[in-house]
């Protein structure tokens, strides 16, 4: 059977979601307790690959395992086990086929930057820190440009194969202020390497002056590599949620037979 997980995670000391040979990482540490629960070495698929620093409350897994245990014990088992920074949110049945990378339709990021002055002990893990008040309107009026199929090429980080296909859709994209915290939100169908932190970055600079509309329109329409220079702090991001055709309340896609998944 298969297993699905909708997994969270302070990603501030772990390298990124995909499995490293020495470094801790979300796949690494939930792969290093199933042998403990299932008796055997057992590989986990993830939906979305996170950098070091970015954090997640709705990434998701699938594995493959036979066990009596039912969807709520599969959850606490892995949990007792999981060091304080990853958790499961939920564990469920879901069809033998799914794929959590290639089902997924979309992926949503939230990204949140706090301009007062003074730098905050709170959130220091978990929002950039900008001295100055941005221009959260010009912000979101400059995110509403991504909306729609474009060629990402100037956000593409490093890691983007020189011959990868960097055309993807936004579905949605926005910036919105709470008190002295600026949010972007995006959803799109898949993102390129530091796509979304480059993003931010042009858009803190559209947010300071220091870049119009017509400006930030031009890195999404000139899509030349390493145009987009400035990258926004890892620790400012979190992988919101994987979208799923026919997915219940638990984020996860249903299996064909009727099932009480226990959250």
């Amino acid at each position: 059977m298969r297993i699905g997980l909708v997994i969270e995670y302070d990603g501030t000391n772990l390298h990124g979601s995909q499995l490293q040979a020495t470094d801790r990482t979300v796949q690494g540490e939930i792969e290093s307790v199933l042998p403990t629960i299932f008796g055997k070495p057992i590989r986990l698929y993830l939906a979305s690959r996170t950098d070091a620093g970015v954090h997640g409350t709705g990434q998701v897994g699938a594995f493959n395992v036979e066990t009596e245990l039912n969807d709520q014990k599969i959850r606490d088992a892995i949990n007792h086990y999981l060091p304080d920074d990853v958790a499961i949110v939920c564990a469920s049945r879901v069809a033998d086929d799914f794929d959590p990378r290639r089902d997924a339709t979309s992926r949503e990021y939230r990204y949140i930057i706090k301009d007062r002055r003074p730098r905050s002990p709170f959130s220091r893990f978990r929002t950039a820190h900008v001295r100055h008040r941005l221009d959260d309107s010009a912000m979101n009026e400059a995110a509403s440009r991504l909306n729609g199929e474009h060629d990402f090429a100037s956000f593409a980080g490093p890691a983007t194969p020189s011959d990868a296909i960097t055309i993807r859709r936004v579905e949605k994209s926005g910036v919105n202020r709470n008190g002295d915290e600026v949010e972007f939100n995006i959803r799109g169908n898949a993102f390129v390497h530091q796509q979304v932190r480059r993003i931010v970055g042009a858009l803190v600079r559209v947010g300071r002056a220091r870049m119009d509309g017509n400006q930030f329109q031009e890195l999404i329409d000139r899509a030349e590599r390493g145009l987009a220079k400035d990258l926004a702090p890892a620790r400012g991001l979190c992988l919101t949620k994987v979208n799923y055709p026919g997915a219940d309340g638990t984020g996860l896609p249903r299996t064909t037979r009727d099932r009480a998944t226990i959250r």
